[in-house]
Order: structure tokens, then C-alpha cells, then sequence
């Protein structure tokens, strides 16, 4: 990570951080927390991001090993832990936007790969196998994969949010930025993030797409 600071600007960086009284277990976070504080224009620049060793690593046949479940999970929780670190970061922002600080979020996922036609196709697979009959699978799979996945038909939406680098957090729509992982030796993956203020101004999504 690589901050860029100006004059009257200083930077804040947590890994997994959670609010001071929160108990580790069964609480959510995201890797990483890291933000920049312009004092003289009352300002804070704040990159969330969560790492995924490969966000696409389902199965490409989606009606084998779990592959629909797996892919569905994989957003579900990501989305969660991201919605939960904004959380926990809140409980310190809101002394700087009591003082009259206004804040621009950037929301990142950092991962080998990130397939669109792989989400694209849980999507499709998700809706097919409600509205359609002909699935390719015998009649029993295909009664078992509905009971499994029908919990689950309100993520279709979600999926095909995710696969447009788009995620929404109760009112809010943010742009999703992808940082890809490069192999640098065996096992050895790195990837650069540049923490600054240039630009991010212009980086939200807003709230109502047209």
C-alpha cells in the first residue's frame, strides 16, 4: 500500500479493525481499513477493502460440487464483512463528521481473479432453475437444488450487481474497484493499492442508477 500525502494530510491504516468493545468472534470485518485526513479542507478519503485469494474459484459446471451455493456465499460474504467494517469504522468517523468533516468511501476487493461471465452464469443458472424445468438434471436434483437454493432468489439481483463492480448497502450503491493479485513466485502474490486523494471525489456510485 502506497499513501500519497499532501501537506496538512495524515494517514490511518487497521487491519481487521473492529470498534474498541466488540468481541472478535462471530463479528465480521474487512482486512483492510485505511484512510486520509485532509485537515485543512475538513476531509477524509477512506479505502475499504477485504481479500479474496479468488473471488472465481467456483466450479464452472454450477450444477456439480455445490458450485451455485458456493459462488452465492462467497458475494453474501463478502458484501457482509465490507457492510460490517463500514460499522465499525462509523464509531470513530462520526467525531470527525461532528467536527464538520465530510468523507469520500472507495470499496475494493483485492483477488487473483475476477470473472464476470462466471457470476453472469450463477445469475442466469439461479433464475433458470425457477422459471424453467429443463435444467439438464434429473427431475429429483433438480426438486433437491430448488430446496437448497430458494432461501436464496433474492441474490440473483445481488449477483448481477457484483458482476457490474457494483454493491449496495441498505440505501447506499458504491462502485466495487478490483485489485488483482499477480504472481510474483510460488504461493507469492502481491498486489499494489495507491491510497490518495486525488479523484476520489468522483468515485462514488449514486444512490439511484439510471
Amino acid at each position: 500500500m502506497e499513501y500519497e500525502l499532501a501537506d496538512d494530510q495524515y494517514g490511518i491504516f487497521a487491519y481487521e479493525y473492529r470498534r474498541p468493545d466488540t468481541i472478535k468472534d462471530g463479528n465480521k470485518t474487512a482486512d483492510i481499513l485505511a484512510c486520509i485526513v485532509d485537515e485543512s479542507e475538513k476531509t477524509i478519503y477512506t479505502t475499504v477493502c477485504d481479500v479474496k485469494s479468488n473471488i472465481s474459484a467456483f466450479s464452472d459446471d454450477l450444477l456439480k460440487d455445490e458450485a451455485l451455493m458456493t459462488a452465492i456465499k462467497e458475494i453474501r460474504d463478502f458484501i457482509e464483512q465490507i457492510h460490517a467494517e463500514i460499522l465499525h469504522k462509523n464509531t470513530f468517523m462520526l467525531y470527525y463528521i461532528d467536527d464538520s468533516f465530510k468523507e469520500y468511501e472507495r470499496i475494493g476487493i483485492v483477488t487473483k481473479h475476477f470473472e464476470n461471465e462466471k457470476f453472469l452464469a450463477v445469475a442466469l443458472k439461479l433464475e433458470e432453475l425457477f422459471t424453467d424445468s429443463n435444467t439438464k438434471v434429473s427431475k429429483l436434483s433438480e426438486l433437491k437444488l430448488k430446496k437448497n437454493l430458494a432461501p436464496y432468489m433474492r441474490e440473483v439481483e445481488k449477483i448481477k450487481d457484483f458482476l457490474n463492480k457494483i454493491i449496495k448497502i441498505g440505501s447506499r450503491t458504491y462502485e466495487l474497484h478490483v485489485f488483482l493479485l499477480k504472481k510474483m513466485e510460488d504461493a507469492v502474490y502481491t498486489a499494489s493499492l495507491k491510497i490518495a486523494a486525488n479523484g476520489m471525489e468522483q468515485e462514488r456510485v449514486p444512490d439511484k442508477l439510471d
